[in-house]
């Protein structure tokens, strides 16, 4: 008993019954604080658990592309009229354009052709091909410069010709 008179000093009573009400405190808050009682942008971002939020709670155009995981969104939750560059209504809308051009033998830089993309439409991919592979071979192969064809550079022997295609689509903004 003389050990309890010991520890029940006055300090000691003062102590328990402070960290008791400290901690009944807090569980206490904690319970009856509810999300419409925290004022507006005063929690950090880092301080939101990952995965809690809703669609409903994000505030709409308050995200990034940056900020969403690729490949995390579906067809069905992407507005396409709030896409720039080609939208996946305009795929339907893809022109192929070619054009074949006959290859020289004495072009010290090659020869080239150039496949236009119809007015108001710009290339979003493109090829060329030789018609003989044993007797020809294409250089390179890339968009114009302003985006509205593509363009190719083969080197061979007469009588040997180069198809280049343009796929092109109205986009609405060159990026």
């Amino acid at each position: 008993m003389t050990r309890v008179k010991k520890v029940l000093t006055f300090s000691n009573v003062v102590a328990f019954i402070a960290l008791f009400v400290a901690l009944g405190g807090s569980v206490y808050a904690a319970g009856k604080i509810s999300g419409t009682q925290i004022k507006s942008g005063s929690l950090p971002g880092n301080r939101i658990k990952s995965k809690s939020l809703t669609a409903q709670q994000i505030k709409p155009g308050s995200l990034t592309g940056a900020q969403i995981k690729a490949g995390s969104l579906g067809a069905t939750q992407i507005n396409q009229s709030t896409l720039t560059g080609v939208s996946a209504s305009s795929i339907g809308l893809v022109q192929y354009v070619s054009t074949t051009v006959p290859l020289s033998a004495v072009a010290p830089a090659g020869t080239q052709g150039t496949a236009a993309c119809p007015p108001g439409t710009y290339a979003i991919g493109g090829g060329a091909s030789v018609s003989n592979e044993a007797l020809a071979y294409v250089n390179d192969s890339a968009p114009t410069a302003t985006r509205t064809g593509w363009i190719g550079t083969a080197y061979g022997e007469n009588g040997v010709s180069m198809t280049v295609t343009a796929i092109c689509t109205a986009v609405k903004a060159i990026g």
